[in-house]
C-alpha cells in the first residue's frame, strides 16, 4: 500500500475517534509530502478544520478542491457547506450553481449538488407569496380589487381557475366596460363574455375601438355612459341612441365624425341626456337642423363643428331654447344671430361655464347671473358690446380667458367682471393687442388681478415695470405665463423674490431678454418650475440685471 494512502486512512481513523488533532497531523503530513494531492485529502481536512472550528482554514481548502478539481462535485459541496456555516448563504448558492455549469450530469453527486441549490434557492428567495383571496375576507378583497382598472381585472382572471372563478361572481366588477388602453380589436366573443359576468348590468362603455354597437346597447339596459372612438356610421350612431333609453353621458371625440343632423337626432331621441360632447361636427350650407324633442335635462353640451365659412356656420338660435337648464355650454364654429343669453329671457339663467371658439354673435355674460367660467377665443362680430344694465345680481366670473381677440378693450373687460374682482381666479388674457401698457396699469391699480391665482398676460406689451408692479399687487399668484413678452431678468427677479410670493410655475418662453442664469435662479435657488424656450440664444447672454 502507497504510504501517503496509509497515513491518510489513519487520519480517518483518528477522525471517526473524534480525535481531531490527531487526524489533522496525519492529513498535513500526506499533503506537505505529496505534489499532487488526491481530492479526498483537502476534503477530509476541510472536515477536519470544520470540526475544530477553524471555518477559514476550511473554507480556504474548499477554494483549492474548487481550482484543482473543477469538474468534481466535492469541492463545490464542501465550500457550499462551510460558506453556509459563516452566514454566507447568498455565496453559497452562488457556489452551487457555478458547480452545476461545471460538474457533468453523469457525476456521482450531482443529484445531490442539484438538490441542494435547490433547497438554497428557496432559502434566500422572496417568501413563498400566500393567495390573498385565502387570507383577506371576501368582502376586503372585493373592496381593493374594485379600485382596480378594467384591464387589471381583466388581467387577474388569468392568474388561476380560483381567481377567474371568484371574479366573475361579482357582477359589480363588469359593470365598467373600459376598453380604452385596448391596442388590438375587441373579439364580439370576448365582449358577450363581459357582459354575462356583469348579469346584463353595464353601465358604463368606454372604447377606442369600433365594435358591435347597436347589439351591445341592446344587451345592456343600463347604459348610462358610453364613450367611442371612430368607425361609425351617423345612421349606427343614431340607431343606438335610440336603443339606449337610460343613457345619460355620451361623448364622441374628435375621431368620430358625426354630421350636424346626426347630432340633433340623437339629442331628440336621448330624453335622459344630462352629458353630451361632439367634437368633430360637419355641416353644409344648405342644411338647417331641425332641433325636437325633450332636452330638458341636458346639463353640459359640447360641439364642435368643424371650421368653414360664415355660410356655413349653423345657427344657435333655435338650439338657445331648447336646454332652458343647461350648466356648461362649449360652441365652435357657430353663428348667433341675436344674443346669449336670449333677451327674452327663461333660457339659459343657470349656466355656469361657457366656452366659445370661432363664434360669430354677441355675447352678454352680465345677463347669466350663475357664469363662473368663461373661455372665448376667436369671437367674431358684435363682441363683447357693453351693453347698459341693470342686470341680474352675480357672484362674480371666477375663471375668465380670452384669447386673440383683436378688439377687446380694458373698458370692455371692467364692463365684462363688474365691479366684483374678488372672485377672479383665473385670468389669461394672451395676444389682446388692444389692451396697452397704461390700460393694463389701471387695470393692476384697479385690483383686478388681487385675488388670481393663475395669469396669463403673454405678448409683447409686458415690460419690466409692469412685472413688478404686479408683483407688488398680486400676492397670491402660483402661476404666471409671461411668454412673448420684453421682460428681463429684472422682471423675473421681481416676480419670484417678492416677500410673501406663493409662485410655483413661471412660463418666460420666447422671452428673448431674459438670460439663462435668471432661468436658473428661479429654478434652484426659488425652487420654480420655469418653462423657456430659445435656450441656445440665452445661453450666449449670461449676463442679468438686477437692480
Amino acid at each position: 500500500m502507497d504510504p501517503s494512502n496509509q497515513i491518510q486512512k489513519l487520519g480517518q481513523q483518528e477522525y471517526r475517534r473524534k480525535n481531531y488533532h490527531a487526524a489533522l497531523n496525519f492529513f498535513n503530513s500526506v499533503i506537505s509530502a505529496e505534489k499532487r494531492l488526491d481530492v479526498s485529502v483537502l476534503d477530509c481536512r476541510a472536515a477536519t478544520y470544520e470540526k475544530l472550528g477553524d471555518l477559514h482554514a476550511a473554507l480556504k481548502d474548499g477554494r483549492r478542491m474548487i481550482s484543482d478539481y473543477k469538474t468534481d462535485c466535492a469541492g463545490y459541496l464542501r465550500t457550499g457547506k462551510i460558506l453556509q456555516l459563516l452566514d454566507k448563504d447568498t455565496v453559497a448558492l452562488g457556489i452551487y450553481k457555478y458547480g452545476l455549469r461545471n460538474v457533468s450530469l453523469s457525476a456521482s453527486q450531482y443529484q445531490l449538488l442539484r438538490d441542494l441549490h435547490e433547497l438554497m434557492n428557496q432559502k434566500c428567495g422572496p417568501r413563498k407569496a400566500r393567495d390573498p383571496l385565502t387570507v383577506l375576507p371576501m368582502e376586503v378583497a372585493q373592496m381593493i380589487i374594485s379600485y382596480l382598472d378594467f384591464k387589471h381585472v381583466v388581467s387577474m382572471t388569468r392568474v388561476s381557475t380560483t381567481w377567474r372563478d371568484y371574479l366573475k361572481s361579482i357582477p359589480g366588477l363588469w359593470a365598467n366596460l373600459d376598453f380604452s388602453k385596448a391596442k388590438a380589436n375587441i373579439p364580439k366573443a370576448a365582449i358577450e363574455k363581459y357582459i354575462r359576468c356583469s348579469r346584463r348590468t353595464v353601465t358604463r362603455l368606454t372604447t377606442q375601438q369600433s365594435i358591435n354597437l347597436q347589439h351591445v346597447v341592446t344587451q345592456c339596459k343600463s347604459l348610462e355612459h358610453l364613450e367611442i372612438g371612430g368607425g361609425y356610421t351617423n345612421a349606427s350612431l343614431i340607431k343606438a341612441a335610440s336603443v339606449a333609453r337610460n343613457l345619460r353621458c355620451l361623448l364622441l371625440p374628435a375621431r368620430c365624425e358625426t354630421s350636424l343632423d346626426c347630432v340633433s337626432q340623437i339629442l331628440g331621441v336621448c330624453k335622459n341626456l344630462v352629458r353630451a360632447e361632439f367634437h368633430n361636427v360637419t355641416t353644409t350650407p344648405s342644411f338647417r337642423p331641425n332641433w325636437k324633442g325633450d332636452m330638458s335635462r341636458l346639463r353640459t353640451l359640447v360641439v364642435f363643428v368643424r371650421k368653414g365659412f360664415v355660410n356655413q356656420r349653423p345657427s344657435f338660435d333655435d338650439l338657445m331654447h331648447m336646454i332652458p337648464d343647461i350648466r356648461e355650454l362649449s360652441l365652435r364654429g357657430w353663428i348667433l344671430r341675436t344674443e346669449i343669453p336670449p333677451a327674452s329671457g327663461g333660457a339659459m339663467t343657470r349656466l355656469e361655464k361657457l366656452q366659445l371658439a370661432d363664434f360669430h354673435g354677441h355675447v352678454n355674460p352680465l345677463a347669466l347671473p350663475s357664469l363662473r367660467i368663461l373661455d372665448l377665443n376667436i369671437v367674431l362680430h358684435a363682441f363683447l358690446n357693453p351693453v347698459p344694465g341693470p342686470y341680474p345680481t352675480n357672484a362674480g366670473i371666477a375663471e375668465l380667458s380670452i384669447s386673440c381677440a383683436s378688439n377687446l378693450s380694458s373698458e370692455c373687460l371692467v364692463w365684462l367682471l363688474g365691479s366684483n374682482f374678488d372672485a377672479l381666479r383665473k385670468l389669461h388674457l394672451p395676444q389682446c393687442i388692444e389692451i396697452t401698457d397704461l390700460d393694463l396699469r389701471n387695470l393692476i391699480n384697479m385690483g383686478l388681478i388681487d385675488h388670481v391665482v393663475d395669469l396669463d398676460l403673454s405678448g409683447p406689451r409686458l415690460t419690466d415695470s409692469l412685472v413688478r408692479l404686479l408683483a407688488a399687487r398680486a400676492l397670491r399668484l402660483e402661476r404666471v405665463k409671461v411668454a412673448s413678452s420684453s421682460i428681463t431678468g429684472v422682471g423675473v427677479k421681481a416676480l419670484v423674490t417678492k416677500p410673501g410670493s406663493q409662485l410655483q410655475f413661471l412660463d418666460i418662453t420666447d422671452c428673448m431678454h431674459v438670460a439663462s442664469d435668471a432661468v436658473a435662479f428661479a429654478r434652484h435657488l426659488k425652487g420654480l418650475q420655469v418653462k423657456c424656450g430659445h435656450e441656445e440664444a440665452r445661453a450666449k447672454n449670461k449676463k442679468i440685471r438686477f437692480e
